[in-house]
């Protein structure tokens, strides 16, 4: 027989105590160990007494008749009457005898059966059976001493005082979170009201200035938002951490932390902190993308573009982390509940290379019509032609292009059909246009009446906000039979080209009929034997009248 000595117990049991008689969750160090046999084929269940654990147990996967749950269940109801029992510290007796039947070592209790250490049992700790035993007597004996000076009066009011301490702290603590939340709702309320109240429906008609102010607003407003995510976590964990704290001050409610850490609260530590890593990324991703939007102001219209553009890539940014995060917090808590995640990775994995094969045309979609966004290669608000369609881009998203021809009708186009495509309409725009003149038309005149309406046209003010730069008159461009053939360039605002060229052609049909000159036609020319007779298909020359002998 065996029997436990009692150096040093006191001293340990000063040193368990320091923990808040929180659960000793970590000291396991023995579970740790190398084992010397195939833990894929045990199953191993913790001992714990008060809800500290104290050793585990181990039986084969395949043994039915008594399962090693059942086991652990009639070694901790033993170990819990001990405890109540108001055994005698100095008189405890825990033993270890070698079974004559068995061979196998039995530990009892006052002469009280407990348990039978089986050779699996030690072989999980990498020890012999006679070992393994002479350590639990120690570790028992600890225990229950610890377990016995905990139900002392002196230690419940003791730790009672620190439950009441924890919480008024606790309380404190909420009402100075609970205000702060209030603060910060109301100030979001206030910027959100003041941008729905000086947001205009016509971003032209913004100054650059308000334009500026409301997006540092906006950027408020969001930091606002995630401070009060934050606040409401720090009110969960704070009710959370106080109420774990004063489960674990007492034996009697001790037990109800092993339940609480076992499963439902890390599944809802990673369900939280899933949901602040998304608020979190969210954040940066719309400061960093108003980092970009402020970063020029100069121009409304470019800055109309970038905001779609910036808005668009921010939007798939957090839609790709949030997917990303809530993924990797689905496989955490797939993981804590206990599932093996090789196969079902596995599985997954062929499963996400059939769906990428049926798909690949929503893929290519996707990929397109992100590089068209990332690239800028055209906006909503654009006149562009694809192929031989053409029109104004009403919507456009990842996967379509939706253009509005000249009919009025809608054109839906997939972006992975988007390969050549013609912007009319990006950044400037310009007017190329020809006159053809007569030939016999005096070119300085023609060139100084076309410079002369493009200084008119330019220098009034409804023209020149649609007008880039002064009109370029390049110039004859051509000599041909039908006349002279006279380019001008006008730059304009993206979509104004062609009000500006209505508007030049009107006055330069007035302007023209004001000097006299004439639009250039195609001449022919008749040669015969007796006359040389000019052709023109708006005038016909014939000689003087002669009388003609009778």
């Amino acid at each position: 027989m065996i029997v436990t000595s009692l150096p040093s117990i006191n001293s340990r049991l000063d040193r368990s105590q320091i923990a808040w008689g929180q659960s000793e969750f970590l000291k396991l160090n023995w579970l740790t160990r190398e084992k010397a046999i195939d833990v894929a084929s045990v199953d191993r269940a913790v001992v714990r007494l008060d809800g500290y654990p104290l050793f585990a147990l181990a039986s084969p996967t395949v043994n039915q008749r008594f399962p090693v749950e059942q086991r652990v269940q009639g070694i901790e109801n033993e170990l819990s009457h001990v405890a109540n029992s108001k055994f005698d510290p100095e008189t405890l007796q825990v033993t270890a005898n070698i079974d004559r039947q068995s061979d196998q070592p039995i530990i009892a209790i006052n002469d009280r059966y407990l348990m039978t250490v089986t050779t699996m049992d030690a072989q999980l700790q990498g020890r012999d059976p006679q070992g393994w035993a002479n350590q639990l007597t120690e570790i028992l004996r600890d225990a229950l001493i610890r377990a016995r000076q905990e139900r002392q009066p002196q230690f419940l009011i003791e730790r009672g005082g620190i439950a009441l301490g924890i919480l008024l702290a606790t309380i404190v603590a909420i009402r100075v979170i609970s205000h702060w939340l209030k603060r910060l709702k109301l100030k979001q309320e206030t910027i959100e009201a003041q941008l729905e109240h000086t947001a205009s429906p016509y971003l032209d008609s913004v100054a650059v200035t308000d334009l500026a102010q409301q997006l540092k607003q906006r950027q408020k407003a969001n930091l606002c938002d995630l401070q009060r995510r934050i606040l409401e976590l720090g009110y969960l964990g704070v009710l959370g951490v106080s109420s774990f704290t004063i489960l674990g001050l007492v034996p009697y409610t001790r037990g109800f932390q092993s339940f609480l850490l076992s499963t439902p609260l890390q599944i809802l530590a990673i369900v939280l902190g899933t949901y602040l890593l998304i608020r979190i990324s969210n954040l940066l991703i719309e400061r960093f993308s108003g980092f970009l939007k402020a970063k020029d102001f100069a121009m409304l219209k470019p800055y109309q573009r970038l905001d779609l553009r910036v808005s668009t890539v921010s939007q798939v940014l957090r839609n790709v982390t949030a997917i990303i995060l809530v993924g990797l917090g689905t496989l955490a808590i797939l993981s804590t509940i206990g599932f093996d995640l090789i196969p079902l990775l596995a599985g997954a994995g062929i499963v996400g290379i059939a769906i990428s094969f049926a798909a690949q045309g929503l893929i290519k979609d996707i990929i397109n019509g992100f590089l068209i966004i990332l690239e800028d290669q055209y906006a909503v608000g654009d006149v562009i032609i694809v192929g031989k369609l053409g029109g104004l881009v009403e919507n456009m998203n990842l996967r379509i292009t939706q253009v509005r021809n000249n009919e009025g009708q809608l054109i839906t186009i997939p972006n992975s059909a988007i390969a050549i495509v013609q912007n009319l309409s990006k950044d400037w725009a310009r007017v190329d246009l020809t006159i053809r003149v007569a030939y016999d038309t005096d070119p300085d005149l023609a060139l100084n009446v076309l410079r002369q309406l493009s200084q008119e046209i330019y220098q009034e003010y409804i023209w020149r906000t649609k007008i880039l730069e002064p009109p370029e008159v390049l110039g004859i461009d051509d000599l041909e039979h039908s006349g002279m053939l006279i380019r001008t360039w006008i730059k304009t605002q993206p979509l104004q080209q062609w009000s500006v060229a209505r508007e030049f052609r009107r006055r330069l049909k007035i302007a023209m009929e004001k000097e006299g000159i004439a639009i250039g036609v195609p001449q022919q020319s008749v040669v015969s034997s007796d006359l040389d007779i000019n052709l023109n298909p708006l005038e016909i020359q014939v000689p003087p009248d002669e009388s003609t002998p009778t």
